[in-house]
């Protein structure tokens, strides 16, 4: 048994996980899959007070305050961003972490910086027609679901506050270098996007793991068998090799 926290990406709630999460239960492990805050069912706080510092708070208080140890992160899309900052703040509760599909910050970076500019400019533009600036409706992106996919989960997406995206990840830690195991899960068939640089990156590291889904971007709703199986395998590599 493992005590794993699932961390969603952008625009999202706890909702993507409702596949994964009732596998990883039935299969014995403790899930936690929070909301993070301005989001979903939580959208009814304002954007101008959210930042990704306050998802990292979401999630490093969910560890700090429930007392968990040896924890899981797994982080899709913009939840890497936010499972590194609450591993940085939380490192000796840390396990392991698995990243799927999903950004991974050097200190000091921030999504745009792995996104590129045309990203950047495109969520400033969005945000600005929206609500003055403050918060970036979703595109839609047929690329990161199949057309059969994309209704069940267009209508459960909401407007993510552009701090999140503005802010950099800084690390707090005296030697930010050290982290527990890390695995980078990429989805080869959503391609262009920034996540097949940063799979490539990490992949140089030999204290890194790596694997692919033959998925769309969206993986963690379309695929929650596969997920599943994954974050398992992954799991229990770690458990044997400690």
């Amino acid at each position: 048994m493992a005590v794993i926290v699932l961390v969603h990406g952008a625009w999202s709630g706890s909702w993507s996980w409702n596949g994964v999460a009732p596998l990883l239960r039935a299969a014995g492990h403790d899930v936690h899959a929070p909301t993070l805050t301005g989001l979903a069912e939580r959208s009814h706080i304002p954007p101008a007070q959210i930042n990704l510092s306050s998802h990292v708070a979401d999630i490093a208080g969910l560890m700090r305050w429930n007392d968990l140890r040896d924890v899981i992160l797994v982080g899709h899309s913009y939840g890497g961003m936010v499972i590194t900052g609450a591993a940085d703040r939380e490192i000796a509760r840390i396990r392991g972490m698995i990243y799927i599909d999903a950004f991974v910050p050097e200190s000091g970076q921030n999504v745009w910086d792995m996104a590129g500019p045309k990203g950047a400019a495109a969520h400033q533009a969005a945000a600005m027609a929206y609500d003055g600036g403050f918060s970036v409706p979703r595109a839609r992106a047929p690329a990161n679901s199949s057309p059969a996919d994309a209704p069940r989960f267009d209508p459960l997406f909401t407007p993510h506050p552009i701090a999140c995206f503005s802010e950099p990840y800084v690390a707090t830690r005296a030697n930010p270098e050290t982290w527990p195991p890390r695995h980078y899960a990429l989805c080869t068939a959503y391609n262009p996007s920034p996540f097949h640089a940063i799979a490539a990156r990490v992949s140089q590291d030999p204290s890194w793991t790596t694997s692919a889904f033959d998925a769309l971007h969206d993986v963690v709703r379309t695929h929650p068998a596969d997920v599943t199986q994954r974050i398992e395998e992954v799991v229990a590599k770690w458990k044997h090799q400690a």
